[in-house]
């Protein structure tokens, strides 16, 4: 159901503004950096990650249009404590940090805190049932619900654009060498195709079933 109240915080974030164009690659936070300022994503796909200094950091989730991102850093003071880097090419508003302090008791973007909040905590959730899932399932479930979230519909199923598999590996935590043989697993299956930076969900509802099945089996 649409939330009017948060789309109006949105707008008064967004307001006298223009947003920035971003391509896939630019890092729009950066870990470590003073917080000086919050995102507002009007398009495009972000990943939020955790810098470990190994090879393979976390993906804590992906992000797309409407998520609001940085506001921690900038309410508490702190420098940031991850990298948000653009998977799709899109565009951010970028609100001061004095000006987003300035506007935080407003009753819409006090909303769209609640909403950021509780989209932060389905996924966190998500990513603890995810861990306790194993082989193809665990690559599975992870497709499945971002397809869901950032996927669009097409003749031919859902599909999902800008992932690579070193993301899906990063996400699930594994590596891209473990990951392959599970997606050949769903291709063969005829629950998944893959391409460059793209993957279509044929029948979204035999990928949640096979994720059942493979639940029912442990």
């Amino acid at each position: 159901m649409d939330d009017p109240a948060k789309d109006l915080g949105r707008a008064t974030l967004r307001a006298g503004r223009r947003p920035r164009p971003f391509h896939r690659g630019d890092r729009l936070i950066t870990a470590g950096t003073p917080s000086e300022e919050v995102l507002l994503i009007e398009s495009g796909l972000v990943k939020v990650v955790l810098p470990t200094g190994e090879k393979h950091e976390p993906i804590t989730g992906l992000y797309g249009s409407g998520a609001l991102l940085g506001e921690i850093g900038v309410t508490n003071a702190v420098t940031r404590s991850a990298h948000v880097v653009a998977l799709a090419p899109g565009a951010a508003w970028h609100v001061a940090g004095s000006h987003y302090l300035a506007l935080r008791n407003d009753p819409g973007i006090q909303r769209l805190l609640d909403e950021t909040w509780n989209e932060r905590q389905r996924n966190a959730d998500e990513n603890q049932l995810r861990q306790a899932r194993t082989g193809a399932a665990r690559v599975a479930m992870c497709l499945l619900y971002w397809a869901r979230r950032f996927g669009t519909e097409a003749s031919s199923g859902l599909e999902l654009r800008g992932v690579s598999q070193e993301d899906l590996a990063d996400a699930t935590a594994m590596s891209v060498k473990t990951i392959e043989p599970f997606l050949r697993t769903l291709r063969r299956r005829g629950l998944l195709q893959t391409g460059r930076l793209r993957y279509l969900l044929p029948a979204p509802e035999r990928l949640g079933q096979f994720i059942a099945n493979s639940q029912e089996a442990n």
